[in-house]
C-alpha cells in the first residue's frame, strides 16, 4: 500500500511521506473494519477495492489520518485530509475514536465532527452528519456498538447513542437513544424497540 499512498500524495501540493508503519497499521485496522461485516473478503480483495476508490477508500484514509493523530504527527494530517475530502467527498475528523468495524457506505456528505467515541460495528451512509451543537466545545457524542445510519441523518449534541440504535434516513436525532431503538422518518419522529 506504500506505493498506492505515495500515488495520492503527488495530487498534494507540497506533500511530505507517510511512515511506512503507520500505513501497514491503518491496512490492517481497514481489513479489520471491512471483515466484520464481510468476513469472506480477502486481504486482497480488500486492498483492490481501496485502489478503486470504493467505499474502503474512505476508510484507509481515515485510519491513516487517525494513526497519524495517535503518533502525534500533526504537520502530516491536514494532506490525508484533504485528499478525503478530494477524493472521497467526506470529512471524518482524526481525533475520532472509531472501534472496529467501522463502514462508510457511499460516503459523499459524510461528516462525521470532532471528539466522538464510536463503537464497534459503526455504519454510517451518505449525507449523514455527527456533530456539536456549538462549534469547538463539548466531548463529542458517545456511540456505542452495531449502530446504524442511513443516508442523510443526522446526530447532533452530546449524546449517549447505545447498541443496536438504527437511525433512519432523513433523522435528526438530538435527544440519547436506549438499545435496540429504530428511528424512521414518516410525519413524526416513530420510536420502535427491537423484538
Amino acid at each position: 500500500m506504500n506505493n498506492f499512498v505515495d500515488f495520492l500524495l503527488k495530487k498534494v501540493y507540497n506533500s511530505k511521506s507517510v511512515p511506512k508503519k503507520i500505513i501497514e497499521t491503518a491496512f490492517n485496522n481497514v481489513l479489520k473494519d471491512v471483515q466484520y461485516h464481510f468476513p469472506s473478503l480477502s486481504s486482497e480483495e480488500i486492498k483492490k477495492r481501496i485502489e478503486n476508490n470504493n467505499n474502503e477508500l474512505a476508510l484507509f484514509l481515515f485510519r491513516i489520518g487517525n494513526e497519524l493523530h495517535v503518533q502525534g504527527l500533526e504537520e502530516l494530517k491536514a494532506q490525508i485530509h484533504w485528499l478525503l475530502k478530494e477524493l472521497c467527498s467526506c470529512e471524518i475528523y482524526f481525533n475520532n475514536s472509531i472501534d472496529i468495524g467501522f463502514y462508510i457506505v457511499h460516503g459523499q456528505g459524510t461528516i462525521i465532527g470532532s471528539r466522538n467515541t464510536i463503537g464497534k460495528g459503526f455504519v454510517i451512509h451518505q449525507g449523514c452528519t455527527i456533530g456539536h451543537k456549538k462549534n469547538g466545545t463539548g466531548n463529542g457524542n458517545k456511540i456505542h456498538n452495531n449502530v446504524k445510519m442511513y443516508c442523510n441523518s443526522s446526530i447532533i449534541g452530546e449524546l449517549n447513542i447505545e447498541d443496536n440504535v438504527i437511525i433512519g434516513a432523513h433523522c435528526l436525532v438530538t435527544t440519547n437513544l436506549t438499545s435496540g431503538t429504530i428511528i424512521t422518518n414518516s410525519r413524526n419522529l416513530i420510536l420502535n424497540k427491537i423484538k
